[in-house]
């Protein structure tokens, strides 16, 4: 089983493009989305160190085969079942002359990935009729993957290690303590990263989950914010429509300050500081009384002027 082909520009490591020949769902693939990215790292760290011959490199039951391409400055990588050898020994010829169809397209190269987009469809026909496909995904063992990538890396200095675990074990103090869903989305991302030097895959697979969960959390709250901003001026619009002509005191806005209060709270948990503004206002929209016309009509311009764009409000 192929999992997955990679081309690498050689002189840089950096990724030009991939393709997976995975059963993934779009769900599985975000939530080990730092598994992958962890694996197109390790792979461009052995590109950089310079292959100039077929490579066999064991992931436990898996393989990682390097064939560099000097006159396409690139270097070829699969990913593979080890029991596959033979087989990728026989694709690598097909592959190689597939690619060098590309060549300008792979030597004036860019950065723009999305060029590479014209390989989809011949590199799936050459892998489908010469591999059997077996419907199986590196993610039935993620733990063993990662244990065999780090074993390939140099083993940190004892010093080194400690500073790193006191770094990670501080940073998931103050994931734990924090309510900013974007803080704890960056210090989760770096407690990834420091899980992968110290090579510790328990807590590794957990932040991943965590990360996941923190993205989820962070799109279901700009949900909520879209819809209670929306409500706010809905809200605000409908008891402006109903007080006619009636003094600006003796509109019901209990409406608006529910709405704006639960926007307040929503945008409290993405934004640390700003939250407040609109708390304020929702506070003072319901102690309406104690306010002067002015002060009162001020207000409600300023929550009907409000931007639509939630996005306004996280910056």
């Amino acid at each position: 089983m192929i999992y997955t082909i990679f081309l690498y520009q050689s002189d840089t490591g950096l990724l030009i493009y991939d393709i997976s020949f995975q059963e993934l769902s779009t769900g599985r693939m975000e939530l080990f989305s730092s598994f992958f990215s962890a694996i197109k790292s390790f792979i461009s760290e052995l590109v950089i160190e310079g292959s100039r011959e077929l490579k066999n490199i064991d992931l436990g039951d898996y393989s990682v085969y390097i064939t560099a391409l000097p006159k396409l400055k690139t270097d070829l990588v699969i990913i593979a079942d080890k029991e596959d050898n033979k087989t990728i020994n026989k694709l690598t010829p097909k592959l190689i002359k597939l690619l060098q169809k590309y060549e300008q397209l792979l030597l004036s190269w860019d950065g723009n990935k999305e060029e590479f987009n014209i390989l989809d469809h011949p590199l799936t026909d050459l892998i489908q009729s010469n591999v059997k496909d077996v419907r199986k995904s590196l993610l039935e063992k993620p733990d063993q993957v990662l244990q065999s990538m780090w074993s390939h890396r140099k083993q940190l200095s004892p010093e080194t290690i400690d500073n790193f675990i006191q770094e990670r074990d501080l940073l998931i103090y103050k994931i734990e303590s924090t309510s900013s869903l974007l803080r704890k989305l960056a210090m989760g991302e770096k407690v990834l990263e420091l899980s992968d030097k110290l090579k510790d895959g328990d807590t590794f697979l957990r932040y991943q989950e965590e990360i996941n969960r923190f993205k989820h959390e962070i799109k279901d709250t700009k949900f909520k914010l879209n819809y209670y901003l929306d409500k706010v001026k809905s809200s605000l619009n409908e008891s402006i429509k109903n007080l006619g002509n009636k003094p600006i005191h003796l509109g019901d806005y209990k409406e608006t300050y529910l709405n704006l209060y639960s926007f307040s709270t929503k945008l409290k948990l993405i934004k640390e500081k700003g939250w407040e503004i609109y708390r304020e206002l929702a506070n003072k929209l319901i102690e309406k009384d104690s306010l002067s016309d002015h002060e009162l009509s001020e207000i409600i311009q300023v929550l009907l002027k409000m931007s639509p764009n939630v996005e306004d409000y996280l910056n």
